[in-house]
């Protein structure tokens, strides 16, 4: 599960996989990684304050300046919370659906392999 901004363990992770997870603060807040890109990043900030930090900067002033000028109200810092969860469930998603495809393969892999060998020993 995420945990909020506020909850995670506070630490600083290496310099490299923090450039890595920065290239990936604007394209994540517009929707357009793709979900390994996504599960890096997620796992990135979890773990590393300085970037989830940055991250929520990025998203405050995107999303706040667009609000503002529309005269929206602004819980900008729920509705990323809120937007990593979502993002993190989809990630938890679709590895699981693939694993699942594994075993599905896996079982029509013995089915034929049974019937196989049966045909082989009649």
């Amino acid at each position: 599960m995420y945990l909020n901004i506020d909850q995670r363990k506070m630490k600083h992770v290496d310099e490299r996989g923090c450039k890595e997870a920065e290239a990936l603060f604007q394209p994540y807040l517009l929707n357009k990684l793709n979900n390994k890109d996504i599960s890096f990043l997620l796992d990135h900030i979890e773990h590393c304050s300085e970037c989830a930090d940055e991250l929520e900067i990025r998203y405050l002033m995107q999303e706040g300046l667009k609000r503002l000028e529309n005269g929206e109200t602004l819980d900008l810092k729920g509705e990323l919370g809120r937007k990593l969860e979502k993002s993190r469930q989809k990630v938890l998603f679709l590895e699981r659906l693939k694993a699942g495809l594994f075993l599905v393969e896996g079982t029509v892999l013995l089915v034929i392999l049974s019937q196989i060998i049966l045909v082989w020993v009649s």
